[in-house]
């Protein structure tokens, strides 16, 4: 016999000994993971259905199904939607204030280029219009500078409103207003452009046109800028001299002429300032001037945009007469 109690007869111990031996040697036992795992070690565990586990145990069954048919892969989209953040915004400049200085400078250029632009846009329809609305000038009557007669013999015409003027030389054709000529601000500025006007007053000499008239005859008439008027002939504005030459003659017509046209010949010319015009001897001479007559208009100059200054005043001498009767 053994001294050794739990010797078994054998010389092996027993299984109650052999077992403790074995946990006493500190045995591990597998864990819970490894004895669940389906790699072969314990194939009848499955996961509790709706668990992690078994969600990823079905994707990775999908997934290896997938890849032996060949077909994409596709992931399971995320049910949840997320969210996107805005973009930030970027801070707004803040536009610093210029200096009041140049602010004005910069307005006043704007504005200078305005009226300038403005300018041209005016002279260029004034231009259009002006051509637009000229006229072939207004023949002379036949035989009006071939039956003239001299003073002597000419039928005495009384002093009338004039009616009708021409100055064949320049291409120059009137009539004339209603009554005597619009006095504004202390100067004869006739009513109409297109018409002609005999300057009469109570206060002055000056006379209506006939054959005897006793002193001074005076017409006046506009000239346009860039518009058509009466007298546009008379004073070429651009050149700066008279289109009239002395010995061109005038033709006149009055309300008791009938057939008859009184005959004038140019004699001298003048361009006086208009505030110099009303003490100018050479133009109105010392005392009366029977036979006279004077044509008056504005001198445009070459720049439209200028204020016209000057007058344009040429004197005229009775001749006598001409008779268009037998023409007519």
């Amino acid at each position: 016999m053994s001294d050794s109690p739990n010797v078994s007869p054998n010389g092996a111990r027993p299984d109650s000994a052999r077992h403790s031996a074995k946990r006493g040697h500190g045995v591990i036992l597998p864990s819970k993971e490894k004895s669940r795992s389906t790699n072969g070690r314990d194939a009848s565990f499955a996961p509790r259905r709706g668990s992690a586990q078994h969600e990823v145990a079905q994707r990775r069954r999908a997934e290896a199904a997938a890849r032996a048919e060949g077909r994409p892969l596709h992931r399971k989209e995320d049910p949840t939607p997320r969210r996107v953040k805005p973009a930030p915004q970027r801070p707004q400049k803040v536009q610093r204030a210029q200096n009041p200085r140049r602010e004005h400078r910069i307005q006043q250029s704007r504005t200078r280029r305005i009226v300038a632009s403005l300018g041209v846009g005016i002279v260029v329809i004034l231009a259009v219009v002006a051509v637009w609305q000229r006229e072939a000038p207004v023949k002379p009557p036949e035989g009006l500078e071939t039956n003239e007669v001299i003073a002597e013999q000419s039928p005495p015409i009384a002093p009338s409103a004039a009616e009708e003027m021409f100055i064949p030389a320049i291409d120059v054709h009137a009539d004339f207003e209603d009554g005597a000529c619009r006095v504004k601000d202390g100067a004869i500025d006739p009513a109409t452009l297109d018409k002609a006007c005999t300057y009469t007053a109570a206060d002055k000499p000056y006379s209506l046109p006939g054959t005897n008239s006793p002193d001074v005859v005076v017409i006046a008439g506009h000239t346009g800028a860039g518009v058509p008027a009466v007298f546009d002939n008379l004073y070429n504005g651009s050149a700066d001299h008279h289109r009239v030459k002395v010995g061109d003659k005038l033709y006149l017509r009055t309300a008791d002429s009938g057939d008859n046209w009184l005959v004038y010949a140019a004699t001298d010319l003048h361009d006086p300032v208009k505030e110099g015009l009303s003490e100018d001897s050479s133009v109105w001479g010392e005392g009366a001037t029977p036979g006279r007559l004077l044509t008056i208009s504005c001198i445009q100059p070459a720049n439209p945009l200028q204020a016209s200054v000057r007058n344009a005043v040429v004197g005229w001498q009775f001749q006598g007469t001409s008779n268009t009767a037998s023409n007519s």
